[in-house]
């Protein structure tokens, strides 16, 4: 009398993929068998009743319970300072099985044999069919790993992947192999994080402890400063231009160099490197700067579960979508005037307003439209902009229902246009 759990989620669990747990009784010739699954997400109790299949296998997919997960930060923390930041999103996790059958005409648990699962963390992220089932987040490709072990190989929780973008200015900079690093153009105004696995209890192989930041002057000698992490489960970097240049006793932070080049940032443990090197170069000295229009800038989830960003540089358009209910008054006051001149026979009630912003990007690259895939399918996008002077997140929705991926070999760069429509009505 025993169940054998056979497979079941890597402990980090990519919400966006099968998470099968399988498992195998010996007791299913019982009457009415039934195997038992409790599953606790986030504190909560579900529990479920399912038939053998017809191997006498249990298959069950966890990913409907956290199919609608969130990245909950606060409303000012992309624009965090000084230390990292917790992304409380992962979810906890946690099962167990028992055998069930028909008792004197009742359901009854087998109550030596229930089993437990082990412990995971959804994460809010997800692969796609062609990664096939269970992809391995600890030593599968650099596509799928999640665990950072070795520079060459591991990378950040961005969607920005080895030459999606290329710096022209790499080569005279002394930059070899530039098509292999990750380049992002940003200017000094941009805050945001680049998000990391920050501990090894769901992913075992990840070992990190410290992050580098290798700042290039426009002239002189390279300067770094080494920072310690907090290692939470998905940890947070606020090392945006603008983080940084908010951190006081930062020695590395931008606005100390005039007319920087770029800056690195990279995970270590100890003295080994552990992620590939993420580098951010001045687009507004040495890239992407255009004076007639406002910046508008996105934040999302991306598909590993930590933030991207992208910034629209080109003429962007505000348009009021105005919803209005009308309906007609009866004329008549209640008193012997009947009515007066100035009443109003057809009434407005209160108007529904929305706000759509269509905006656009520079001229960019095939891999900035592969990389611009993971905004357009994203659930969770945030506006980060300015309200009276403050900093401000606003969540927004992408109105466009097709995106078209540039792929041409003509030597060409497009700009992509989208619509933005804001989040919460505009109150009246």
């Amino acid at each position: 009398m025993a169940i054998t759990i056979e497979d079941q989620p890597y402990k980090w669990a990519v919400r966006g993929q099968k998470l099968m747990i399988i498992a195998i009784s010996d007791e299913t010739s019982n009457s009415g068998f039934r195997y038992g699954i409790d599953v606790t997400v986030a504190g909560k109790l579900y529990s479920f009743y399912v038939s053998a299949a017809p191997d006498d296998r249990l298959y069950f997919d966890l990913s409907p319970l956290v199919d609608d997960m969130r990245n909950v930060l606060n409303s000012n923390s992309h624009y965090a300072t000084d230390d990292t930041v917790d992304d409380n999103s992962p979810l906890s996790m946690s099962f167990t099985l028992s055998e069930n059958w028909i008792v004197d005409g009742v359901l009854t648990v087998n109550l030596g044999s229930v089993v437990a699962g082990e412990e995971m963390i959804a994460i809010n992220g997800y692969f796609q069919v062609i990664d096939g089932y269970k992809p391995n987040v600890l030593t599968g490709s650099q596509k799928v790993q999640r665990s950072l072990t070795n520079f060459l190989s591991s990378l950040p929780l961005t969607d920005r992947f080895p030459g999606m973008h290329y710096n022209k200015y790499a080569a005279s900079w002394g930059f070899t192999g530039s098509s292999n690093r990750i380049w992002v153009p940003v200017f000094e105004s941009d805050y945001g994080y680049l998000s990391i696995p920050g501990n090894d209890l769901y992913l075992t192989n990840n070992a990190v402890d410290s992050y580098r930041i290798i700042m290039f002057p426009a002239a002189g000698a390279p300067v770094t400063e080494t920072l310690s992490l907090n290692a939470y489960d998905l940890e947070l970097l606020p090392v945006y231009p603008a983080n940084l240049n908010d951190f006081v006793a930062l020695t590395v932070k931008p606005s100390l160099f005039p007319n920087w080049r770029c800056y690195s940032v990279s995970v270590f443990n100890g003295a080994s490197q552990e992620s590939q090197a993420v580098i951010f170069y001045n687009a507004g000295v040495y890239g992407q700067y255009d004076c007639n229009y406002y910046n508008i800038r996105l934040a999302w989830v991306n598909s590993k579960g930590g933030w991207d960003y992208f910034n629209f540089i080109k003429k962007s358009e505000k348009t009021d979508e105005i919803e209005r209910k009308k309906f007609r008054r009866v004329l008549f006051n209640g008193t012997t005037g009947v009515f007066n001149a100035t009443d109003r026979g057809l009434q407005e009630r209160r108007n529904l307003v929305q706000q759509v912003i269509t905006i656009t990007s520079d001229f960019i690259s095939e891999g900035e439209f592969q990389f611009l895939r993971s905004l357009l399918v994203s659930n969770q996008v945030e506006w980060l902009t300015q309200d009276a002077g403050k900093n401000i997140s606003i969540p927004v929705n992408l109105d466009d229902t097709s995106y078209v991926e540039k792929n041409t070999r003509d030597g060409k760069l497009y700009n992509v246009t989208l619509k933005m429509r804001i989040a919460n009505e505009y109150w009246t």
